[in-house]
């Protein structure tokens, strides 16, 4: 049997957000407002208008103001809803979403907007016969990075470099879920998915693709505002095209 045109869509949308105080008390991180829509939103819209409409949502942190924004949405989209826990890790909620899918899903974290083609992911995916692949950006650092051994020589000076880092993207093969321990499926937090994804470079099956484009992510209330300032002027720049 063939692998699905397209795998469904896999948005986690269980972070509190405690760094963002009162609004994170609020509201859950994918309904904070970024220009006149919420996150989840521009993340749904780009979604349908690459042709990926199965959307599956993992809740946890207030999961009942979510379902209902969702259900007031008037879009072209099928949903599904997962329920793993409020205080489960990201790696056990998507192992509880499994059962949602197939063979294989695409993973986004709900508090960021990168602008990726779903489709080119998809095919670095499945060309390379991974069991996941990940999506890394570029970030200079601001700082000069030094290495030194134990007796205090200095062994490189890298002056700003620039670095990758895993944006909240990934393709995930619903076999490589059935191969992790249940302790790392427990991990807290981010702890789960980071050791998943380590096991799986250890057998040399995890991927990357790199996405040099358009992207926003928030932790705090001041990243909100820049994340608002960088949509207006990456859309108003697109409506001058």
């Amino acid at each position: 049997m063939k692998k699905p045109v397209f795998p469904p869509i896999l948005i986690m949308c269980g972070g509190k957000g405690r760094r963002l105080g009162k609004i994170g008390e609020m509201s859950p991180k994918a309904l904070i407002k970024i220009k006149n829509k919420t996150i989840l939103e521009w993340k749904l819209h780009h979604y349908l208008k690459q042709g990926f409409k199965d959307i599956i949502i993992c809740l946890g942190y207030k999961g009942e103001m979510i379902k209902q924004a969702v259900d007031g949405l008037d879009l072209p989209a099928e949903y599904t809803f997962s329920w793993g826990g409020e205080p489960a890790g990201i790696l056990k909620r998507i192992h509880v979403a499994k059962k949602a899918f197939r063979d294989e899903v695409i993973l986004t974290y709900g508090d960021t907007f990168a602008e990726i083609n779903l489709r080119g992911l998809l095919k670095t995916h499945r060309l390379g016969g991974y069991e996941a692949t990940i999506v890394v950006a570029p970030i200079k650092s601001p700082f000069g990075l030094v290495e030194f051994n134990k007796s205090g020589t200095v062994s490189s000076f890298n002056e700003k470099p620039v670095l990758n880092y895993y944006i909240g993207y990934a393709v995930i093969n619903k076999s490589a879920l059935d191969i992790v321990p249940q302790k790392v499926i427990d991990m807290p937090d981010g702890q789960g998915i980071v050791t998943f994804f380590k096991i799986l470079m250890s057998m040399g099956k995890l991927g990357v693709s790199y996405h040099a484009g358009f992207q926003i992510t928030f932790n705090t209330e001041d990243e909100i505002k820049v994340a608002e300032e960088k949509m207006v002027s990456f859309y108003t720049s697109r409506e001058q095209l």
